[in-house]
């Protein structure tokens, strides 16, 4: 998603509400943090929320979205096996901050539950997540793909979260080489 480009003033008063909102979250959980307590924190007004972001799920969002798992992994070309094990060496580099973060991801999807907003956040974050997988295998498979690339790209996130939620279980069974074995094989299986 391309994010629209502010001022520089505007900048930092967005940045200082993230900051504030972020720090208290941290202190509280989601559910006890207030747009009064967000504007104090950060030493505005309320209004200046409001002229920065259209809700407070909005802002939430914003300040949330920094404490999640982001993986950037680059498609070699045509080489499943080597894609595979890329992402593998990178999600488990990342098991130790989910390790650390599983509290706040649980408080997380159990406040957007109640959230309607705050869903749709999630649901608009995890739609682009999609599609810029897709893109990334259309790339680099492109006309092999039997299946349509963002077919693949939900599949993948799957997978991602799945072996996530699956190493805070069992640790010692999600292995890098089970992981890149999983990649290779869903990749090989939708190839023409």
């Amino acid at each position: 998603m391309v994010k629209p480009q502010f001022s520089p003033k505007r900048q930092r008063t967005r940045a200082a509400l993230v900051e504030a909102t972020a720090a208290l979250v941290a202190e509280r959980g989601l559910g006890a943090v207030s747009l009064d307590d967000i504007a104090a924190r950060a030493g505005v007004t309320k209004g200046a929320i409001y002229s920065n972001f259209r809700t407070k799920a909005e802002l939430l969002w914003e300040a949330v979205d920094r404490r999640r798992l982001h993986l950037d992994v680059a498609i070699t070309p045509g080489d499943a096996r080597t894609t595979a094990r890329d992402v593998a060496r990178a999600l488990m580099a990342q098991f130790p901050q989910a390790e650390a973060e599983a509290a706040f991801y649980a408080e997380l999807q159990a406040y957007i539950r109640t959230d309607p907003e705050m869903r749709a956040q999630q649901a608009a974050q995890q739609k682009a997540q999609f599609d810029e997988i897709a893109r990334r295998i259309e790339a680099g498979f492109g006309a092999e793909m039997a299946v349509p690339s963002r077919v693949l790209g939900l599949a993948v996130q799957a997978l991602l979260l799945g072996f996530t939620m699956q190493w805070e279980r069992t640790p010692d069974e999600v292995t890098q080489e089970v992981v890149a074995a999983a990649f290779e094989t869903l990749v090989r299986g939708a190839r023409r």
